[in-house]
């Protein structure tokens, strides 16, 4: 099969066999999965980032960056996040 043709998962699958990439990977997937969370979790209580932006005192541009995962985000702040969206703020650790 063609480039093209291979399915995401599956070249992710391939990919994460060589240990480079998997450690590579590994340090950003949590960042994504929580930019991800972040994102769907503001827009499930309606808001835009404006919005969000205003409730937190702080700027848009900054809610982008937080959801984009290119912002280091502190515990402090993910619970002021998830008060504004009337979420509880839950962190855990799992075995790799």
């Amino acid at each position: 099969m063609n480039r093209k043709g291979i399915r995401f998962r599956d070249q992710l699958k391939e990919r994460l066999k060589d240990p480079v990439f998997a450690k590579a990977f590994a340090e950003v997937d949590a960042e994504v999965r929580l930019a991800v969370a972040l994102a769907d979790a503001r827009e499930h209580a309606g808001l835009t980032q404006a919005q969000l932006a205003r409730k937190l005192r702080t700027k848009q541009s900054n809610i982008s960056r937080i959801e984009q995962g290119s912002q280091n985000v502190t515990l402090r702040t993910l619970e002021k996040i998830a008060q504004a969206l009337h979420c509880r703020l839950e962190v855990k650790l799992r075995p790799a």
